[in-house]
């Protein structure tokens, strides 16, 4: 008896064991599936290319730097560091410690390969011409700076729709919450676009400067698809239309020389184009800001209900209408530029060019 007992409680203990050992193998198995499974619900973030230079919405690029522009309490760091650890946190894929100084690097860069010396860091000193709202015969001298935000919105003469997103971007700018991506997504803004190096005008020259730009952008770009629908690119009198109308609201708003830099400098970089393309939008950006501006600007004394940006499309479309005005190249996507640029430059400088009918 006391053998049996004996031998049992060997047994015993012996598949005791075994199972106390198959448990902690089972456990352990449970344990590392759960943790499998928390790593497959919480992946590790994607890490920003820090080669490349990202876009941005740019009218979250306005609201940050009006901002910090409004908020004293924000100036402890400058703008372009207020701007860019707000950046990390909104879009840690794709914005990083150093990203500011890169574009800046890169505008530099732009400048002196286009051999033109920037003065953009003298904002009080160049004045622009406005229509006044008193009478459209009568023009006020305003600094880029020194209007108050009505007369601001006066001068811009913004379409109701315009003004409720105008209204949309001022309540993120003065909320007291952080803002979000959300709250940006649910805007749609119409043809604003990202943008790279125009960020470097709103460090530069501030928000208001920065969204009279973004404003005239969409503006030709919205009355290039009234009259021309889908076909304002690719070398067709609507793509013309676009570039002259651009530039004529751009001088209007920020000057002739911001104007040459964002259109054929900044622009031209942006979106690299085909040689084709390329010297018809140098082209026509002259028409638009220079040899044709003062007769693109005149106003119709009697139209005083309308919005004096609007009669400059009119006059900027039927001055493309005209074929006169035109000067037809016969080129594609593959002329080669030296092909291109002479041809262009033989071109009169008080006509557009189009290279597709």
């Amino acid at each position: 008896m006391c053998i049996f007992c004996s031998t049992f409680a060997q047994n015993f203990g012996t598949y005791m064991r075994k199972f106390l050992v198959f448990l902690i193998g089972l456990t352990s198995l449970l344990f590392a599936s759960c943790r499998t499974q928390q790593v497959a619900q919480f992946p590790i973030a994607a890490q920003p290319d820090t080669t490349v230079i990202p876009t941005f919405p740019a009218e979250l690029l306005y609201v940050l730097g009006a901002q910090w522009e409004a908020d004293t309490a924000l100036q402890d760091h400058t703008i372009a560091e207020y701007i860019e650890q707000e950046l990390i946190r909104l879009y840690p894929e794709k914005a990083y410690a150093g990203y500011i100084n890169r574009l800046c690097a890169l505008t530099d860069r732009l400048f002196v390969s286009s051999q033109r010396k920037p003065i953009l860091f003298n904002p009080h000193r160049q004045e622009i011409n406005f229509t006044s709202t008193a009478s459209l015969r009568t023009d006020f001298s305003a600094a880029l700076d020194s209007l108050s935000l009505a007369e601001e919105i006066e001068v811009l003469k913004l379409t109701p729709e315009e003004q409720a997103d105008w209204n949309a971007l001022q309540s993120l700018v003065h909320s007291e919450q952080p803002i979000t991506r959300e709250a940006f997504d649910t805007l749609n803004l119409a043809f604003f676009e990202e943008e790279d190096v125009l960020l470097t005008l709103l460090l530069w020259r501030g928000p208001r400067l920065f969204y009279r730009v973004l404003q005239s952008k969409a503006r030709a770009e919205k009355l290039a698809r009234y009259y021309y629908g889908e076909a304002t690119n690719n070398g067709r009198p609507g793509d013309a239309f676009k570039h002259i109308y651009v530039n004529v609201l751009l001088r209007t708003y920020v000057g002739e020389w911001l104007s040459h830099a964002i259109m054929d400098i900044f622009w031209e970089w942006k979106s690299p184009n085909a040689p084709c393309d390329h010297y018809m939008d140098l082209h026509n950006n002259i028409i638009g800001r220079q040899t044709r501006y003062d007769e693109f600007t005149t106003i119709d004394t009697q139209c005083t209900d309308m919005r004096h940006w609007l009669q400059w499309a009119e006059n900027v479309q039927h001055f493309v209408q005209d074929s006169v005005n035109g000067d037809y190249q016969g080129w594609n996507k593959e002329t080669p530029t030296f092909v291109v640029e002479p041809a262009a430059q033989k071109v009169s400088n008080t006509q557009y060019i189009y290279w597709d009918k």
